[in-house]
């Protein structure tokens, strides 16, 4: 072999070493299309008695079930609207309810299966309303938005009637029917049987792409906000249950959005909820399938400005949509 050729190979193993101590596992987790496995993190989480979690490292899985109530906390009773479209009922004094009580909640049995191998998207994913994700106490965890018209629950609705509340301290609800128990924000009162003082949140669930969820303490216990975060409410970094840092999400309390609105992680349409057919929607409203998802646009719509686009009523819009999953 050439002096030359000795040279290059040399120079071309020094680079290769260089950059294995630089693409430490780590950073491997910041490129767009790397898979990361999060089974260790999974098998550190706190989860409930009434969670059950079943590790399949063929399908490179985990199965997810439980009884969908949450093990933590529970009001006394919950304020349900006798019109849910006169939202947010914190500003609108015309607005009534009944009370369901906390014994009249039904479990909402959760069975699903999420990957250990969550790949990082550069491209975010809006998420849809119901289910995105799944606590570690057993409760479903929603996005911000209670309907259609992106209202905004959570810290911002905090109306409350004959001590019964639409949201709890917790930052969750059932659905009006007594089902279906979520959260639309930190789950305090999750979140502080688990997270210490000065450190970083433990992981309270884990979202349908895959990647971990927490409360908003970051390392060394700085209260994140959402200024900290990406567009998705997450950035990477390392977690008690991720040592050498990971893409996660954190749930914040400074400002809306309070909960995730969007994946970074690559996840299937029939994960984040499924979608309408938007032809025979167009069909009933005498429209072009083109026209009406223009109108609607990618993330959760706004009805009003769909319906003008469309020259329709929202109620006509309202009325040949199909309720969102879980809502």
């Amino acid at each position: 072999m050439s002096n030359k050729a000795l040279y290059i190979t040399a120079a071309a193993s020094v680079l290769v070493a260089v950059c294995v101590l630089h693409f430490s596992s780590s950073d491997t987790q910041n490129v767009s299309g790397f898979a990361v496995d999060t089974t260790a993190g999974i098998k550190a989480a706190q989860w409930s008695d009434n969670v059950t979690i079943t590790l399949n490292p063929e399908e490179r899985t985990f199965r997810y079930q439980s009884d969908g109530i949450p093990s933590t906390y529970l009001a006394d009773a919950y304020l349900v609207p006798d019109d849910p479209s006169m939202m947010p009922f914190s500003t609108n004094p015309d607005a009534t309810f009944w009370t369901l009580d906390a014994g009249d909640i039904e479990a909402s049995l959760i069975d699903t299966t999420i990957t250990t191998q969550p790949v990082y998207s550069e491209t975010p994913t809006q998420t849809m309303l119901g289910e995105i994700g799944f606590a570690i106490n057993g409760a479903r965890i929603f996005n911000d938005y209670e309907d259609m018209e992106q209202t905004i629950v959570a810290l911002d609705d905090k109306i409350i009637h004959d001590h019964a509340a639409f949201v709890d301290e917790c930052n969750g609800h059932p659905l009006g029917d007594g089902t279906t128990y979520h959260y639309h924000g930190v789950p305090i009162c999750l979140s502080s049987k688990v997270d210490v003082r000065g450190e970083h949140s433990r992981m309270i669930g884990v979202l349908q792409d895959g990647f971990p969820a927490y409360a908003n303490q970051g390392e060394g216990g700085v209260v994140m906000t959402n200024a900290d975060l990406d567009e998705c409410g997450g950035h990477f970094g390392v977690t008690p249950e991720f040592s050498d840092g990971i893409y996660h999400y954190h749930l914040t309390a400074d400002e809306a959005p309070y909960s995730i609105d969007c994946y970074h992680g690559e996840v299937e349409i029939a994960a984040r909820g499924g979608r309408p057919d938007f032809k025979a929607v167009a069909e009933k409203l005498g429209v072009s399938e083109a026209a009406l998802t223009e109108a609607l646009g990618d993330g959760p719509p706004d009805l009003d400005a769909a319906a003008e686009a469309l020259g329709i009523s929202v109620d006509e819009l309202r009325a040949v949509l199909p309720p969102p999953p879980g809502q």
